[in-house]
């Protein structure tokens, strides 16, 4: 299962999205300019991240955001 957490007005966030939906991969969203999903977001990581989006692969972080979920989709790809 992956997990974003990003933003609107962020074009690596919505990128992540559609590359997640070309892929037809099954994914979820969110927000983090909800208060909740920020704290959530908080909570889940060691200390607090500075970029977004923050991607979760089977509940582990995949350092890198966007990048690194196409060369992570790539690979399952192949």
């Amino acid at each position: 299962m992956i997990e974003i957490y990003g933003a609107t007005w962020c074009g690596y966030c919505r990128k992540a999205k559609s590359l997640c939906e070309s892929n037809e991969v099954e994914f979820e969203y969110y927000d983090v300019d909800q208060a909740n999903h920020k704290q959530e977001l908080f909570d889940r990581m060691d200390e607090k991240p500075e970029t977004i989006p923050q991607i979760f692969v089977d509940n582990k972080l995949l350092p890198g955001g966007f990048t690194a979920l196409k060369e992570h989709l790539t690979q399952k790809a192949a």
